[in-house]
């Protein structure tokens, strides 16, 4: 089990997949030009996976999986494969913008929990 300073279980690992997003909302993309992180710079599902295994065996049962926004990795579904063979309860952050391409992807995995980010329902406030 992992624990910390204060004695407190840890059972929950969240892992950013990208700091990508295909929005540039103000609050989170400064409006200068911003260097990415180079795809291949990025761990890599066997990593992602292996990291996470690790992180199983020290007791972590829930896998939440964030970004930028996670779908706009193009090896997302792989990732979600990968996990999904782990004996953990999976969640995604997301902007949904991307999801309808996914919604197999995480059916077949057994994705049950999703967060979708909204800013706003009302579209003039989402375009200022």
């Amino acid at each position: 089990m992992i624990e910390d300073g204060y004695h407190r279980a840890h059972n929950y690992l969240r892992i950013s997949l990208t700091d990508r997003c295909n929005l540039r909302c103000s609050y989170c993309m400064p409006e200068e030009d911003y260097d990415f992180m180079p795809a291949g710079k990025l761990m890599q599902p066997a990593e992602i996976e292996s990291i996470s295994t690790t992180f199983v065996s020290l007791g972590v049962d829930k896998i939440r999986l964030t970004g930028g926004e996670p779908l706009a990795r193009n090896d997302f579904p792989e990732i979600l494969e990968r996990l999904a063979a782990l004996p953990v309860e999976l969640s995604l952050t997301t902007n949904a913008t991307l999801l309808h391409r996914y919604l197999d992807v995480m059916k077949t995995a057994g994705l049950r929990k999703l967060n979708i980010s909204l800013d706003t329902l009302s579209a003039p406030t989402f375009l200022n």
